[in-house]
């Protein structure tokens, strides 16, 4: 059995050369190939992964960059592009730490299980709100892009059905969940017995810190992305997913367009946030034309 790793990373300089770190501990001869796709990087990101991959001469590590700062894009570069015929293709986040032997251990677990499980969910092992993400994967089998697993049958469906998140997706975690849950067809049921987990396995994080600047940017950008991502969702739903478009651009601009009618149930500060992400991501949309 051989598993691949592909760690998605944006502007991660503080964060990757531990991230890699902990993936080189807790990974054995099973593991093929570690992609590390840098996506967008404006920082040392990529220089501090090479510096790192050179120090624990970790030649199952390739690195490839990407111009387009969009993780949409470097999940469907992955599928498309990178993935070979491993049996288990881990994705995880350049921003957590990764608990004892867990690639292995998830591995073998999802490769035991029936042809219909396709995914399995590495478990939140710290944060104030552990208890309740953990019952999100143990209750309603929902996925993080911190850490989880897709069998290699499930990529081969995803290549010859030609899917692929529209660029410009801020609910990233959930559309991977209704993508594994649902088959990829996206009808309101979830098919029985898609997810797995291992209890007591899975991936740690430092808390973010109400006193520290970076991390209240950071958390004010992932209120933003989720309320944002909902919105959109509402117009996808709409849409056949053979019919979805490559980019979220135009639904962006409708959405800022009819902004009052999406924004009536949340609160003042969050309206405004995603006001901001809005006019950023259709300021971009503008300049890439």
């Amino acid at each position: 059995m051989k598993y691949n790793i592909t760690m998605f990373a944006y502007n991660e300089s503080e964060n990757i050369q531990a991230s890699i770190e902990s993936v080189w501990q807790n990974t054995d001869t099973g593991l093929g190939t570690f992609h590390l796709v840098a996506n967008g990087c404006t920082d040392d990101t990529v220089t501090k992964a090479h510096e790192i991959k050179s120090l624990l001469s970790f030649d199952k590590l390739s690195i490839t960059e990407l111009a387009i700062g969009d993780k949409c894009n470097a999940w469907n570069h992955y599928m498309h592009e990178l993935a070979d015929e491993a049996d288990i293709h881990f994705f995880v986040d350049a921003d957590v730490l990764f608990s004892a032997c867990c690639f292995q251990k998830m591995a073998s677990k999802l490769y035991s299980t029936s042809p219909e499980t396709v995914a399995i969910a590495g478990l939140p092992l710290s944060g104030r709100n552990q208890v309740f993400y953990e019952s999100l994967v143990t209750e309603r089998s929902c996925l993080f892009g911190n850490l989880y697993g897709l069998k290699g049958t499930f990529i081969k469906h995803i290549k010859q059905s030609e899917f692929r998140l529209p660029r410009g997706l801020n609910w990233i975690d959930s559309f991977i969940t209704k993508a594994v849950n649902t088959n990829l067809d996206f009808k309101p049921r979830n098919l029985p017995n898609r997810v797995t987990h291992l209890p007591g396995t899975g991936y740690n994080f430092v808390s973010l810190s109400p006193l520290k600047i970076n991390d209240l940017i950071l958390y004010k950008n992932r209120i933003a992305r989720y309320e944002l991502g909902k919105m959109q969702e509402f117009y996808l739903d709409a849409i056949p997913v053979s019919k979805w478009p490559n980019d979220l651009d135009e639904i962006n601009l409708t959405i800022f367009n009819n902004f009052s009618k999406h924004s009536d149930n949340i609160p003042i500060y969050k309206k405004v946030m995603v006001k901001q992400r809005l006019r950023k991501l259709i300021k971009k949309a503008s300049y890439n034309e």
